[in-house]
């Protein structure tokens, strides 16, 4: 358990210093790609699936906007519904960002059998599947 601990630790590490090289943080990389996956999307799905509140996504996607990543548009007649979409620039970044978190894992499980690699995969996977349940229940206190 104390390697699977460390090895978080490390990759937190890393990819925070990434994101601060990039000129991102991780909540505005995390609205970035609900936006390259899902399409362009409301604040409020936005502040949904990043569990915080409306006025946080909003300081959020200003910064992103405000860096070129995303853009807002305004869809219909409400004058309050805006969607959020991914620019060319955003779409670019994220591309890069990608492409060095894959160059880091790989050289991470350079040297190793690819049945290895597989069977780590499939552990990480299972691990991620159970952790979901139980980081969605939040803490009781009983």
């Amino acid at each position: 358990m104390e390697n699977l601990e460390r090895m978080t630790d490390e990759v937190m590490l890393w990819r925070h210093k990434l994101l601060r090289n990039e000129g991102l943080t991780r909540p505005g990389l995390f609205i970035m790609y609900f936006v390259s996956s899902k399409g362009p999307l409301k604040l409020k799905e936005c502040s949904a699936s990043l569990g915080v509140s409306k006025p946080t996504v909003t300081k959020i996607v200003d910064n992103l906007e405000k860096d070129g990543f995303v853009t807002r548009i305004r869809e219909g007649e409400d004058r309050r519904n805006y969607y959020v979409h991914l620019t060319e620039k955003g779409r670019r970044r994220l591309e890069s960002l990608n492409s060095q978190l894959e160059a880091v894992f790989r050289k991470a499980t350079d040297g190793l059998a690819v049945e290895d690699v597989k069977r780590l995969n499939l552990s990480l996977r299972s691990i991620r599947a159970k952790l979901g349940p139980i980081s969605k229940q939040g803490s009781k206190s009983d």
